[in-house]
This record gives structure tokens, sequence and C-alpha cells, in this order.
């Protein structure tokens, strides 16, 4: 990443990446949780004749949507984020400085076996915060770019910035 044009089509790329990921992990989990309501449901009708309680009927039936709440709110966010990534490159091309960074690895999906756990789809994010105010940006990153938009976004911002005394403060340089 040498420019801001560069960065912004980068992280609209990844964004793009990031939803289709979603979109497969919703698809993957909606498949286990079909396939694990058939598997209780057999065992629980196969082998009774006699009533089965409603309880346990809403509680089969809500399993399968219940999947689809997490996706949801995932889904409302990604949504929002061609908006942010905007926001943010444009926050950047004024000569904010970003004065925090983290980045971390997030799973879309998450299978709890009995005695380990199966994460899939992962997706680097990073959590950054600009200037003083208190808004917080999540952007998607792919592995391989953590490095370079973090060397980029701590590059001080020429043309727009005016200091006294020298350069402005960065995180970088705290």
């Amino acid at each position: 990443m040498n420019n801001i044009a560069e960065l912004r089509s980068k992280l609209l790329e990844i964004h793009e990446k990031d939803r289709k990921q979603t979109i497969h992990a919703l698809i993957t989990a909606e498949i286990f949780a079909i396939l694990l309501f058939g598997l209780i449901g057999y065992s629980i009708f196969a082998g009774r004749n006699s009533e089965t309680p409603t309880g346990i009927l809403f509680i089969l039936l809500f399993m399968p949507v219940g999947v689809l709440i997490p996706y949801l709110f995932m889904f409302a966010q990604i949504r929002k984020r061609p908006e942010k990534i905007n926001d943010f490159v444009n926050r950047l091309e004024r000569g904010e400085a970003v004065t925090n960074v983290d980045t971390y690895t997030d799973y879309k999906l998450t299978l709890p076996l009995r005695i380990i756990r199966v994460r899939l789809f992962p997706m680097e994010y990073a959590h950054i915060r600009l200037g003083e105010s208190r808004s917080f940006f999540k952007l998607p990153l792919s592995s391989e770019n953590v490095q370079p938009f973090k060397a980029f976004i701590s590059q001080p911002v020429t043309g727009y910035v005016i200091s006294i005394g020298g350069t402005s403060a960065h995180w970088s340089s705290n």
C-alpha cells in the first residue's frame, strides 16, 4: 500500500472477501444445524409412540433459525462497512492521525466438539481509532496485509497537517 487510493481499493477488496466468507460460514452453519436437527428429531421420534412435549418441538424448530441470529448481526455490520471504509480513508486524507491500532483474528464459525473446538473461516481485523474522536473503525484485513497496513497508516500525512515544532505525533512514535 503506497497511497490512499490503493488503500481504499485494497480495503474494499478485502471487504468483499469478508462478505463472501460470511455467506459461506452461514451456509456451513445452517447445514450443520439442519443435520443436527434431523439427528435429534429422528432419535426423539423414532422409538416413541407417545405424545412429545410441545417445548421440545419448539426447541427443535428454533435450532435452525437460532443459528441465523449472529449472522444477521454480521450482515448488518457488513452492509455499513463500505461507508465506514470511505469515512476512514477520507479522514486519513484530511490528515487525522491514527491514535490506536489493534489487530486480531476473528472466526466466523466455531464448532464446539467434545474435546476440541474447530474454528473455521478466519479473518484478520483492525480496530482503529483516529484523532481525538471516540469513534472506532473495525476493518477487515487479510493476513498478508496486516504489516503493510500498519506501516502505511503510521506514516505522517504530508500536505494537510499543520504542526508546531516539526512533525506531528502519531501512535507509532509513542
